[in-house]
This record gives structure tokens, C-alpha cells and sequence, in this order.
């Protein structure tokens, strides 16, 4: 599969933010999904990035299968890499392997494949919504097992305390304009999912999706460096992050008032982020 112009991911892979996946692990961004895994079940993660929670969910699966597809072959060697050092097999029970892909472009496997199909912070990138995510959702039923179960999770809102640094507007608002290349319908992508799995044939109305809601939270002095040296790099000359903000119109004046106001915060004893997650579950 390649990852040509159908790609709507426009972030890149740089250090800075990888090292923001590389914190995301079945356990905290799967935990809504491990419940309803069985050992043998064969599993797809979606927009693995550095196969960080795709190696968690192999561990759940121990006798049946993972794979973890993205766009990227230089981030998927990072993950490759981790399941190295795991001692993870690349085959038989129990076995991960990370392919390159995109799934707007077609899963290379054939219909009913999987028995679970999982992907965190994908829907967010595929812009406009509804056609292209509803695109992906479809192509991703087609691969699911009947009775097989599909995870999504996807950021819906985020927030800074105190409000006062206007952080909401200068790294939230501008996040998403940057994610959505300007479409105003942006965030409204994870707010449509129980309608969006409807269409893409799931039974939303016999209780086959089920809607839940997560958390994630930043707190004390040195998270709030951490989370800040994240955007002061991402933010940097060179970094595709920030050339996805100048493509979004975001000026450079807009850009420095976030940086300074992310320096600020994470110096504002006391200060913390706070997102809501959007967590799905659909059984085909």
C-alpha cells in the first residue's frame, strides 16, 4: 500500500512529535478495549505510529496476531525496533509485524480478517469531515470479522488552566485549524462518530456501538516541561508540525504568542491541561 495524496496526515514524524506517541500505551489508551480482547483474536492497529500500544495489545493476544500499519516507513523502524527489544516474534502465535499503509487507500488483507481493528488519534487527521473519515471507517468494517469489534479513540476537547494565557485559543484553536486545513467542520469529526459508524453500516441502534468518554491529564512542574518543550520543538523552523500551522494560515506573530504563552504556563505553579477522549466501540 502507498502513502501517496490520499494522506491527510500533515504533522510529520519528527522527534518531537513522536515523543508525544511514544508516551501512549495499550493500558492508557486501550484500556476501554482490552476487556473485550481474547488470546487468540487476530488484531489491527491503525495509524500505529511507534508501536508503542500495538506491542501492548500483542501481549493480550498471545496466541493469535498483530499488525500495525502507518504511513511512515521511518517511524514504523522505531516501532519495529520495540518489538525487537520485547522479544515479541515476527510470526506464529503470539507474533507482530508493522507494514506499511494507509487506509484511504485500501487494507491489503481480505474482507473478515480481524477480529478486533483499533486506532487512537486517526479520525482527528482525516479531513473533511464526514466523507473522508466515513471513507476510512467503511474500509475498515470490510476487513472486520462479523462479531468482531472495532476501537477508536480521538481527542474531542482540550483545555489549559489557568484560562487566562489563552492557551485554549492559541494551541487549541490553532491545533485545529491546522488539522483541519482551514474546513471549519474540523471538530466536529469525533462529535459525529455514533452517527458516522451508522453510516458506515454498523447498528448504532441495537446497542453494537457503544459511546464512552476518557481522560488525559497534565499535572505538576515537571509535566508541564515536558509538555512544553514538546510544542517549543514542534513549533520550531523546520518541523512539519509547524509548517502545518503556516499552511493553515496561522501567522508567524500567532505562532511566537503560543510559544510564549506555553512557556508561561508551564512556569505557573499549579497550572494544568486537561482532554477529553471520545472512546467507540462498534461490533459488526
Amino acid at each position: 500500500m502507498s502513502t501517496s495524496q490520499s494522506s491527510t496526515y500533515k504533522q510529520g514524524h519528527s522527534s518531537y512529535t513522536v515523543a508525544n506517541h511514544q508516551l501512549r500505551t495499550a493500558e492508557s489508551d486501550a484500556a476501554f478495549l482490552l476487556p473485550h480482547i481474547k488470546k487468540t483474536d487476530h488484531i489491527l492497529d491503525i495509524g500505529c505510529g511507534p508501536g508503542t500500544i500495538t506491542t501492548g495489545l500483542a501481549r493480550y493476544a498471545s496466541e493469535g496476531t498483530t499488525v500495525g500499519i502507518d504511513l511512515s516507513a521511518e517511524v514504523l523502524q522505531k516501532a519495529q525496533k520495540l518489538a525487537a527489544e520485547a522479544n515479541l516474534p515476527t510470526q506464529g502465535p503470539g507474533s507482530v509485524v508493522f507494514v506499511q499503509g494507509n487506509v484511504l487507500e485500501g487494507l491489503a488483507c481480505p474482507n473478515n480478517t480481524f477480529d478486533i481493528i483499533f486506532c487512537s488519534q486517526l479520525f482527528g487527521h482525516l479531513v473533511p469531515p464526514p466523507d473522508v473519515p466515513l471513507r476510512a471507517l467503511t474500509e475498515m468494517r470490510r476487513a472486520l470479522k462479523p462479531g468482531g469489534v472495532l476501537a477508536n479513540r480521538d481527542a474531542v476537547a482540550q483545555h489549559f488552566y489557568p484560562q487566562s494565557l489563552d492557551l485554549d485559543r492559541l494551541w487549541v484553536g490553532n491545533l485545529s485549524r491546522a488539522l483541519s486545513k482551514g474546513s471549519p467542520f474540523a471538530d466536529a469529526t469525533s462529535h459525529i462518530m455514533p452517527s458516522l459508524f451508522r453510516r458506515a453500516g454498523f447498528d448504532a441502534d441495537s446497542g453494537k456501538v457503544r459511546l464512552g468518554a476518557g481522560t488525559m491529564v497534565y499535572a505538576g512542574e515537571e509535566s508541564r516541561k515536558w509538555l512544553a518543550w514538546r510544542a517549543t520543538g514542534q513549533l520550531q523552523p523546520g518541523d512539519p508540525f509547524r509548517q502545518s500551522w503556516l499552511d493553515a494560515g496561522i501567522s508567524e506573530n500567532e505562532i511566537q504568542e503560543t510559544l510564549l504563552a506555553m512557556r508561561k504556563w508551564a512556569e505557573t505553579e499549579d497550572a494544568w491541561y486537561a482532554s477529553l477522549q471520545c472512546e467507540m466501540l462498534a461490533w459488526k
